[in-house]
């Protein structure tokens, strides 16, 4: 194995991780110094003394050791670090005592961003991810790198990403918005065609974000749990004040993380990548094939009808909208958006203007050919009755559910994994079925509860039908898209 062409990461790399092992430690040690601050202030002497002090000495002392630890470690970890850009994929060293290999081929890549947290914008640092086909241990980062050097490398990987699905050869960048690559160590080098103009989408206010946050489930919940603390705590009952602070905590800690992650949103769309630039303490720009989206979810959360607020979230094959130490609640693509931006983000994701009128038309109203659950359904739900069903388009099936919060779903046919009917007891003496749409893994899962069981039946004959002409090229099939993907793992 030839070590030519590879370029170890940024020197500051190391720190920027100890860093953050810093900030923990920190963090912990001053987090066991809480109770004896909060007996000094009330005055009440712990007998801590002189071997109090020492104590002290002794957590200062762990703390030094921790960070020089960590800083040795960390520029061991930095000399064996490299990566290259060869002719077919782009490859990673890592180890100094075990080595490890790790390569992805361009034509496996699903998304390649750049996530700058807190400690690396400071230093002016950023990382690269790429996500590849294989599944969350398949997926590589590069950390870190120079901002420009960062955004050349992503916009390289783009266009080699697209060059190696489309046909085979000598890779060629065809796609990015950052500083031209063809000049970065271990690069392959060849003609750098003019990357496509960015066409700007939609930019999601920060007042909208903090008015979303808000109105957002999390915000009700701390609300009502500082009401109810308060209403104890001049009831005289202050020790049950303690057992909400968990439950405060993690609901404020959700509704600022969501604030903080979405903030100064933007959504455009460059060649045939859809990307979006987020965050206000750790940024991110991500990239979403549209040929890799599966499916589509918009939700209305209740509190949102009256500003017409939805959501959108999708599913991408092989791929992770936000990283899992993100959290799931970075499965959105955008956490809010005016019926009018849905509906144009929903025209690009789909490709089709029918399939856009559809949806729209189950977002405003019930339609002529919309089919919905039998009048017997309405005791198992009382109140979504008459939402719940679904709109069998030309190129894709539309679900519609929810009572509080309305949901749509949109699957292309071409992109329909499998289907699975389902009956319970109560379902089997009502004759209903319930129908499940199998995609790839995401936050949407389409499915349509308790139909008719034979228009169910029919449901599933005519997906079986479409999806696999769609599947089969034919040009008569239908699709939103005329090549339906597939995923297949690294080999």
């Amino acid at each position: 194995m030839t070590d030519e062409g590879f370029v170890r990461v940024h020197p500051l790399s190391p720190f920027v991780r100890g860093g953050l092992i810093v900030l923990g430690v920190l963090g912990y040690l001053v987090s066991q110094q809480i109770d004896t601050i909060t007996a000094a202030i009330a005055g009440i002497d712990d007998g801590g003394g002189e071997g109090g002090g020492r104590w002290v000495l002794v957590q200062v002392g762990v703390l030094v050791v921790v960070v020089l630890g960590a800083v040795v470690l960390g520029l061991a970890s930095w000399w064996f670090t490299r990566y290259r850009l060869g002719e077919d994929s782009i490859e990673m060293h890592t180890g100094a005592l075990f080595r490890q290999h790790r390569q992805v081929r361009y034509d496996r890549i699903q998304a390649v961003d750049v996530v700058r947290p807190l400690l690396a914008r400071l230093t002016g640092l950023a990382e690269v991810r790429v996500e590849s086909a294989g599944g969350g241990d398949s997926h590589l980062s590069i950390a870190y790198l120079p901002l420009a050097e960062a955004e050349a490398v992503r916009a390289r990987l783009l266009g080699l990403a697209e060059r190696g699905a489309a046909a085979s050869g000598p890779p060629a960048p065809v796609d990015g918005d950052g500083p031209t690559a063809s000049a970065l160590p271990g690069a392959p080098q060849a003609p750098a065609p003019q990357a496509p103009a960015t066409q700007h989408l939609l930019s999601v206010p920060p007042a909208r974000v903090v008015a979303s946050v808000l109105l957002s489930g999390e915000a009700i919940v701390v609300v009502v749990v500082a009401a109810v603390a308060v209403v104890l705590g001049v009831a005289g009952l202050g020790p049950a004040v303690g057992g909400m602070v968990p439950l405060l905590v993690v609901s404020g800690g959700r509704a600022l993380m969501r604030l903080t992650r979405w903030w100064g949103l933007t959504v455009g769309l460059r060649g045939s990548t859809l990307t979006s630039q987020r965050g206000l303490t750790d940024t991110r720009t991500s990239s979403v094939p549209l040929h890799r989206v599966q499916a589509v979810a918009i939700t209305q959360p209740w509190l949102w009808r009256r500003q017409g607020w939805w959501s959108l979230e999708v599913n991408v094959a092989g791929a992770e909208i936000g990283s899992a130490s993100e959290g799931a609640s970075d499965s959105d693509l955008v956490p809010v958006a005016t019926t009018a931006e849905v509906m144009r983000l929903l025209a690009v994701l789909t490709g089709d203007p029918t399939t856009t009128a559809a949806a729209a038309s189950l977002m405003g109203g019930t339609p002529q050919d919309f089919v919905g659950q039998p009048s017997r359904a309405r005791r198992l739900h009382p109140f979504a009755h008459r939402r719940i069903g679904y709109l069998a388009g030309e190129r894709a099936v539309m679900t519609r559910g929810g009572w509080l919060d309305h949901t749509i779903q949109v699957v292309p046919w071409g992109r329909i994994q499998s289907m699975t009917l389902t009956q319970g007891p109560l379902s089997r003496r009502m004759d209903l079925a319930s129908v499940h749409f199998v995609s790839t893994v995401g936050p949407v899962s389409p499915h349509v509860s308790h139909l008719d069981r034979a228009a169910a039946e029919r449901l599933r004959s005519r997906t079986e039908t479409l999806a696999s002409r769609s599947r089969r090229g034919e040009p008569e099939g239908s699709a939103c898209f005329p090549r339906p993907d597939t995923v297949d793992c690294d080999r």
